[in-house]
């Protein structure tokens, strides 16, 4: 029994270790943006906070920091690859900031719409 746990858990460090790598070489993931932001900030946030021409970001890195900002106002600070995926996706939805090919996956366009 000791060594199936051993073997589940080694899987799962691995398992682990290969999903953290892998989002490293591929840059964020807006699809999994979208969701995070969907589930806890669309509640507050409709478009039109994104819209706005008085926004508070005027970069991709003011981007950034107010997405890792409201992660903590809002209960529960995402890790940074979380952080990564959300401005991915609201730069590709709202902003269209200047993102090199290494943080942003040109091919997410679609959700840019």
């Amino acid at each position: 029994m000791a060594r199936s746990i051993d073997r589940m858990l080694a899987g799962l460090i691995a398992f682990l270790a290969f999903s953290a790598v892998s989002h490293a070489q591929t840059g964020a993931d807006p699809a999994r943006g979208k969701l995070l932001y969907d589930a806890r900030c669309s509640a507050c946030h409709e478009s039109s906070v994104h819209d706005r021409k008085a926004r508070k970001a005027g970069s991709l890195s003011a981007l950034r920091a107010q997405v890792q900002r409201w992660s903590v106002e809002v209960g529960g600070a995402w890790s940074a690859d979380e952080i990564d995926d959300v401005t991915q996706y609201l730069n590709l939805r709202y902003y269209h900031f200047p993102c090199p090919q290494s943080v942003c996956k040109a091919d997410q366009a679609s959700l840019a719409r």
